[in-house]
């Protein structure tokens, strides 16, 4: 079997509330494109219970299988220093409803940093280790028979204030101090199957940005195309504005607001004659995350019905289409969520106030979106609408918006790919919503 080093470039969005990424294996030209619940089920047991033959990796790593999921499936060991126990950790949905020792997400209402909670580690080192494990069966239709080596080049986000103040210790973390001769491998053991696979992980390069930032990016990248859409959908819902405005008038806007909606921050990049501007833009440490753990709270005192283990477990099932026996449950869950939502609302409005202050009056457009922006689109729209004034705030819908932020970290990551000279040439200015390439969607 070769023992030939495997290159793997990716933008990883590690959200408060889901993990959001694509990742590129240029040697084969696959993209993965991954969602999942940012949680992990923790337990001493080394293996599960019943672990998958050996024999059936190709089928559950399948390129075409997408109904198993394996990124919301994945079990898998560390070994790093970023990680203190060996703990198997059970990841995705598949932790929303297993028995362990313990269940891990984000903290939205502490103090806590997201950089130092372990969970966002975890994360994304699992996330890099399954995709090299895919790839490996999608060449070779066999787990390997000795331990994968992989050299990642990653793009990654932090909320604002924690960019400005930490972003440079925090690639640090995972590629080693710069110009150290030893750089810091990170160890993965993957215990889906009857064999474990060990997969080694050297991130040569980590670019991290501003969440909301990102997004920003992507939206430039998207061009003329996507500002058509924004633009007719604020036609249907205003009649006439920006009747003269055309797509490229929007496309060539240098000075822009987001409104970058999450499960535990919210946050505003601000950029100033196209730069982004770090003194203007602001975070918010309140998110959709505050909104459903208040909405449990007021469950569990009123409603024996409506009882969730956490917040992960009421927001899977807010997402998701109800059955007909579970419809009634969903709607007044619902109206728990709407209530508490008016809070949130409010204190945006009166963060983007203040940022919009800072802006100044130059400001051309304001973008809202963030997986926490669907949610509660009813309320806040019309709120931002009328805090913003004659400035057209542009509201993404929140099936793509979600996933501007991983678009965007990808581009930066595949951009310092291509500086740095050692990027397997495809097509010029590919990425993963426009090659004609073969993808592989994991969601």
């Amino acid at each position: 079997m070769s023992t030939r080093t495997m290159h793997l470039t990716g933008g990883i969005d590690v959200g408060n509330g889901y993990v959001k990424g694509v990742i590129r294996n240029a040697e084969i030209e696959l993209f993965d494109k991954i969602d999942l619940p940012s949680a992990v089920a923790s337990t001493s047991r080394t293996s599960p219970k019943v672990p998958i033959p050996d024999a059936d990796a190709a089928a559950v790593l399948s390129v075409t299988d997408t109904d198993g999921d394996f990124y919301n499936n994945l079990h898998c060991t560390l070994t790093t220093p970023l990680v203190a126990a060996s703990d198997r950790r059970i990841f995705g949905r598949a932790a929303l409803h297993v028995r362990a020792s313990k269940f891990t997400e984000f903290e939205v209402l502490g103090q806590h940093s997201k950089v130092d909670q372990e969970l966002t580690k975890v994360l994304i080192l699992g996330i890099f280790a399954a995709k090299a494990l895919r790839d490996h069966v999608t060449t070779h239709g066999t787990l390997p028979t000795e331990e994968l080596r992989v050299r990642v080049r990653a793009g990654l986000a932090l909320p604002i204030r924690e960019f400005v103040a930490r972003r440079h210790a925090y690639a640090a973390e995972f590629t080693g101090t710069p110009g150290s001769a030893d750089p810091v491998v990170h160890l993965v053991t993957i215990k889906n199957f009857s064999t474990p696979v060990s997969v080694r992980l050297e991130f040569v390069d980590v670019r991290v940005i501003a969440e909301g930032a990102s997004a920003q990016f992507a939206i430039s990248d998207k061009g003329e195309p996507l500002a058509e859409l924004l633009l007719a959908d604020l036609r249907q819902r205003e009649p006439g504005a920006l009747e003269n405005i055309t797509a490229a008038d929007l496309v060539a806007a240098r000075n822009t607001i987001g409104v970058d909606v999450g499960e535990g921050t919210v946050n505003f990049p601000v950029f100033t004659d196209t730069q982004f501007n770090s003194e203007a833009a602001a975070t918010l440490d309140e998110g959709y995350g505050t909104v459903l753990l208040n909405a449990m709270e007021r469950m569990n005192d009123a409603d024996k019905n409506l009882r969730f283990a956490s917040r992960k477990q009421l927001a899977d099932f807010l997402q998701h289409e109800p059955s007909p026996m579970q419809q009634n449950r969903h709607k007044n869950a619902g109206g728990y969520v709407f209530d508490e939502a008016r809070y949130l609302v409010a204190s945006i409005v009166s963060a983007f106030g203040d940022v919009l202050s800072q802006a100044g009056a130059t400001t051309e457009a304001v973008y809202v979106y963030g997986g926490g922006s669907g949610p509660i689109k009813e309320l806040l729209y019309p709120a931002l609408l009328t805090a913003a004034g004659d400035i057209p705030v542009l509201y993404l819908d929140a099936s793509y918006s979600r996933h501007l932020n991983r678009e965007g970290l990808y581009l930066a990551a595949r951009t310092a790919e291509v500086a740095a000279g050692d990027a397997v040439e495809t097509e010029p200015g590919e990425q993963p919503s426009k090659t004609g390439k073969t993808q592989r969607v994991a969601v």
